[in-house]
């Protein structure tokens, strides 16, 4: 009898120990897969925080690629090369930086004159570049204060020619710095014209001033080097404003000559001017303006 309670003892021992190592098999199991799925959960989470520092990063790339694209406009303002008129509509675009191997980026700068001595400046930066952009970002500064210092007349030490006069009202009283003379046509109609030699040194130059007396409906301007090849100025843009006064502006260069032709108010009618006046203008203070940022 003793020897059949040993035996009993020994064979529940015995699967005692068995159901203990699998119950730690299965333990050590579950352990596993548990580590296992904390390891794919921390390779997935180290996965994507890479995309979004990379994410960040671009948009990061591009937002600073837009702000040096608004601090070119401001420097191609101050330097006189965007004139105020001359303004709506252009774009100034550059690569940055100029033509590498390997673009890091590009940006676009637009200046807006928005009338009343205010400009608004918006840039856009891309990553790599603008036709193939993974990431983009646009700056916007409106309501940026002016203040435009045309500082000399160089007219007024120019020689005076035209198409033609009328009696004492000759081409150098269009620019004897005094609106109470005028030249005039002595041919009625379209195609008069008044032109300044400015000699052998010419002034650099980005305006142009035409105050009327009488019967201009229209004007143009041209320069030249030798008198005879004649061409428009770089982004000219012609305005009347105030009424009788005409104002072009231009990207400022030098020529040795420059010609305002007239389109008169009406076939019977003769053309004349009080002053024709040239300037070299340039921003004597410009605001910071408000800006706002897209994402």
């Amino acid at each position: 009898m003793r020897l059949l309670v040993g035996t009993a003892t020994r064979r529940e021992n015995a699967g005692s120990g068995r159901g203990e190592r699998g119950a730690a098999m299965l333990l050590t199991f579950l352990m596993m897969l548990v580590l296992s799925g904390l390891a794919l959960a921390a390779g997935v989470f180290f996965h994507n925080s890479l995309v979004g520092s990379k994410s960040q990063l671009l948009d990061q790339q591009a937002f600073y690629l837009a702000e040096a694209g608004w601090q070119r406009a401001r420097q191609q303002l101050i330097a006189g090369n965007w004139t105020a008129a001359a303004s709506p509509g252009n774009t100034y675009t550059e690569d940055f930086p100029p033509a590498p191997a390997t673009k890091v980026g590009e940006y676009r700068a637009t200046i807006v004159d928005n009338g009343s001595n205010t400009y608004t400046i918006t840039s856009e930066g891309y990553v790599p570049s603008q036709s193939a952009a993974v990431a983009q970002r646009q700056m916007t500064v409106s309501s940026i204060s002016v203040t435009v210092s045309n500082g000399t007349n160089h007219s007024l030490s120019a020689t005076a020619s035209a198409s033609s006069s009328n009696g004492s009202n000759t081409p150098n009283k269009a620019n004897d710095g005094s609106t109470s003379t005028h030249w005039e046509a002595s041919t009625k109609g379209d195609g008069e014209w008044l032109r300044m030699d400015f000699g052998g040194s010419p002034p650099t130059m980005n305006k142009v001033v035409i105050e009327e007396k009488n019967n201009i409906n229209g004007v143009t301007i041209e320069w030249s080097d030798n008198g005879s090849s004649w061409s428009a100025p770089g982004n000219l843009s012609i305005v009347e404003s105030p009424s009788k006064t005409w104002t072009a502006t231009f990207t400022v260069d030098s020529r040795r000559y420059v010609r305002a032709t007239f389109t008169a108010s009406g076939s019977g009618k003769r053309v004349s001017v009080e002053e024709m006046e040239s300037y070299n203008s340039s921003l004597s203070a410009l605001g910071n303006g408000s800006a706002t940022t897209q994402w």
